[in-house]
């Protein structure tokens, strides 16, 4: 996947009038034109762009127009390999079918619904199969790590060797009470 660094905030740059100085730079009375800027926003969702999707043709069609409107207000390609570009991983981590979860207490095992009793997430580890073993299981709340609101569900928590278990959603999600707001 390709990506151009701050696109919007250079389109709007690329939106403003007048276009450019002689030797690339804006002068201080550039103003944001909205019909420039809004013909751009036209361009890039039309239908011809196809919704611009990672790792597609929309992408390609998307990142080169882009480039043309940086190149025609006169700024100068800032990537590593003095291109427009930067290639940037695309990764997708998927879990295919119905995954087998249990867990095992006192010798008895207890199967696990995906999306019912546990939502377990793809490992990143490009592995098919993951067992954990022995490992105590601490709750951790919400999983919820918010100093701006003096909450930390993992303060004082060793997770070494051991399984997190979080709570679906914020503090307050049921009542929208409180420090999330729901």
């Amino acid at each position: 996947m390709k990506l151009i660094g701050i696109a919007l905030p250079v389109l709007v740059f690329a939106a403003c009038a007048p276009a450019a100085r002689p030797g690339g730079t804006a002068g201080p009375e550039a103003t944001i034109d909205r019909a420039r800027l809004a013909q751009h926003v036209r361009v890039l969702a039309s239908d011809e762009f196809l919704g611009r999707g990672p790792a597609t043709a929309g992408e390609e069609k998307a990142v080169t127009y882009i480039a043309e409107q940086f190149r025609a207000v006169g700024l100068q390609p800032g990537g590593p390999d003095g291109s427009w570009y930067q290639e940037v991983p695309l990764n997708q981590y998927t879990i295919v079918g119905a995954p087998d979860l249990s867990v095992t207490v006192g010798g008895r095992r207890q199967s696990l619904t995906q999306g019912e009793q546990i939502a377990v997430r793809a490992s990143m580890r490009n592995v098919d199969r993951v067992t954990i073993e022995n490992a105590p299981l601490v709750f951790l709340g919400y999983g919820v790590r918010a100093p701006e609101r003096s909450w930390d569900d993992f303060k004082g928590q060793d997770l070494r060797g051991k399984v997190g278990i979080v709570l679906v959603n914020d503090p307050d999600f049921e009542t929208g009470q409180g420090d999330f707001g729901g």
